[in-house]
C-alpha cells in the first residue's frame, strides 16, 4: 500500500519538481539562437537582427498534449501583436525520436496553422542554451534581448500577454 502511495505521489508531482520556478531567468540576456536543423516559415533568424522587437520564444513538440493546450494562446498573441512588433519564434524540440521527423514537423506546422517562424532543434542545442526542462516553455524578451518573463508548462497566458503589451508600449532602448 505504501509503495502504491509513493508511486502515485511521484507521478502526480514529478512534473512540478522538474519545472523551473517562474521568471527564474528574468533580467538575463537571452542566449543567441543556434542555427537549428531546419527553419520553417522563414530564413534562419538571429536575435541580434531582431533588436528593437519584442520576441517570444516558444519551446514545443508537435505531439505533446501540453503544447497543444498552449498553442492556441501563442497563436492568439501572434495574431494580436505581430503587426505591432511582436516576433514569435517556435523552437520545435522533440520529446521522443519520432518527433524528429522534419516532414512530419512541417506537416504539423501547416495543420496547426502556425504562421510564425519555427526552428527545428533536433540536437537540443537551443533547448540546452535556454536550460529548458519541460514542454512547453516560453520566454519573452524585451527590445534589447533581455528575458522579461520565463515560464515552464501551461498557463500564465494573461501574464505573458501583459508583459508583451507593456514591452510593445515602450520604445526600443528604454
Amino acid at each position: 500500500m505504501i509503495a502504491r502511495l509513493v508511486v502515485v505521489l511521484l507521478l502526480t508531482n514529478g512534473v512540478a519538481w522538474a519545472q523551473h520556478a517562474d521568471d527564474v531567468f528574468v533580467g538575463q540576456k537571452a542566449p543567441e539562437l543556434k542555427d537549428g536543423d531546419t527553419w520553417i516559415n522563414t530564413a534562419p533568424l538571429k536575435l541580434e537582427q531582431l533588436r528593437g522587437k519584442v520576441v517570444l520564444i516558444e519551446f514545443w513538440a508537435w505531439d505533446c498534449p501540453f503544447c497543444a493546450e498552449a498553442m492556441p494562446h501563442i497563436k492568439e498573441l501572434y495574431d494580436k501583436y505581430a503587426k505591432q512588433g511582436l516576433v514569435i519564434i517556435g523552437v520545435h524540440t522533440p520529446r521522443i525520436d519520432y518527433e524528429k521527423d522534419i516532414p512530419k514537423i512541417k506537416q504539423a506546422v501547416a495543420k496547426k496553422g502556425i504562421k510564425y517562424p519555427v526552428v527545428v532543434d533536433n540536437k537540443y542545442e537551443i533547448w540546452s542554451d535556454y536550460l529548458c526542462n519541460t514542454w512547453p516553455s516560453h520566454f519573452v524578451l524585451d527590445q534589447n534581448g533581455v528575458i522579461q518573463l520565463s515560464h515552464s508548462g501551461t498557463g500564465r497566458y494573461e501574464d505573458t500577454e501583459a508583459v508583451v503589451q507593456r514591452l510593445l508600449s515602450k520604445k526600443s532602448g528604454n
